[in-house]
């Protein structure tokens, strides 16, 4: 089972709790702002050492306290790990299995963690940033030297635009130009053959939640059947003019489209909530391991029996899920065979039972 259990201390309105969950749905209930999604915050932080909500781990510290701790175990591949994170003096600390921990990426390959909050959307609606983040997310975990691609191109990329800012020869520029053709092409392959995998996926489960025919296309960054090298010289004026190298694959960009139209003119945002999560699931299907799932207020913007569309769903991949709703009647729980509820009020954590 991924998270069996969980310790926190002072983190947000949370001041203190002990739980230990089930390997199928854990179903969180209590009121707005009572600290539903501050206990998914807790788990998150206990997986990866990050929020979801934050990038300053300061501001997790309860009002009062000068100090936090979030302490989480869980198996993966017939290994035990155990989590902590604290927060104390103005430093934060991360071990696992009692050794310090550098770099919070260290943690992300041990269990893959999925958050679904109604923040999502914004994969969507935003720029092409958050969608290269779900890329790149996904091929890391199936594409082990993919991390390694990654990095040195985008090393290679930040070399060639400083020398680009520089006002540098057209020799010191193209001096990068071969590690960084070299690299890019490397990451366009693995990305491809990624979104090939996900695609027969995504079409099963835009079809069971949402009715239609989704079908995703991964966009470069450059023409490729021009080749980037020639791409390179050709806007070599450019991006002297403009100071960053224009073309490649830190410009790409993944287009989801039904019947031939962009989603986002034709889906509703209950509708463009579904194809999230459709996009999420599919991602674990790909990734065929033991995964912990996230998700905040489900019900939100969905009729009944989308809810249920979308518990089935979710049942469907076998991962761990945690779910949070104002109320336990909106989640049909009844066909879980393990299944666990939690109730969360004025920041305090009780199992029902």
């Amino acid at each position: 089972m991924p998270i069996d259990h969980l310790d926190i201390q002072h983190l947000r309105n949370l001041e203190s709790a002990r739980l230990a969950f089930t390997s199928g749905l854990n179903l969180i209930t209590g009121l707005n702002a009572s600290g539903k999604t501050s206990l998914l915050e807790a788990i998150a932080l206990a997986v990866t050492g990050k929020s979801f909500r934050t990038p300053r781990i300061d501001q997790l510290v309860q009002h009062g306290s000068d100090e936090m701790l979030v302490v989480g175990e869980y198996r993966q591949a017939d290994q035990r790990y155990r989590v902590g994170l604290s927060r104390c003096a103005g430093k934060t600390q991360v071990k696992l299995n009692g050794a310090f921990v550098n770099r919070t990426t260290d943690l992300v390959d041990y269990l893959p963690l999925f958050v679904l909050t109604p923040q999502s959307h914004e994969l969507l609606d935003s720029g092409p940033k958050m969608r290269r983040h779900y890329l790149d997310w996904g091929v890391f975990h199936v594409e082990h030297r993919y991390l390694d691609v990654w990095q040195r191109y985008h090393r290679i990329l930040r070399q060639r635009n400083a020398t680009l800012r520089q006002q540098a020869s057209t020799k010191a520029i193209q001096a990068w130009d071969s590690p960084m053709i070299d690299n890019a092409e490397q990451i366009h392959d693995f990305r491809q053959r990624y979104i090939d995998r996900l695609q027969p996926w995504l079409h099963e489960y835009c079809s069971n939640l949402l009715g239609l025919e989704v079908d995703i296309r991964y966009q470069a960054g450059w023409n490729t059947e021009v080749g980037l090298a020639p791409i390179l010289q050709e806007q070599l004026d450019k991006d002297l003019n403009r100071g960053f190298t224009s073309m490649g694959p830190h410009r790409a960009d993944i287009k989801l489209k039904h019947a031939g139209k962009t989603v986002q003119s034709l889906l509703s945002r209950g509708q463009q909530k579904l194809l999230i999560c459709a996009m999420t699931l599919a991602q674990m299907r790909v990734l065929e391991r033991d995964c912990l799932i996230l998700v905040d207020d489900l019900p939100a913007e969905l009729d009944p029996h989308k809810r249920q569309a979308l518990m089935q769903a979710l049942r469907s991949t076998g991962a761990q899920i945690m779910v949070t709703a104002t109320e336990s009647g909106l989640i049909q729980a009844d066909e879980w065979p393990e299944r666990k509820m939690f109730h969360v009020e004025h920041g305090k954590v009780r199992e029902v039972v």
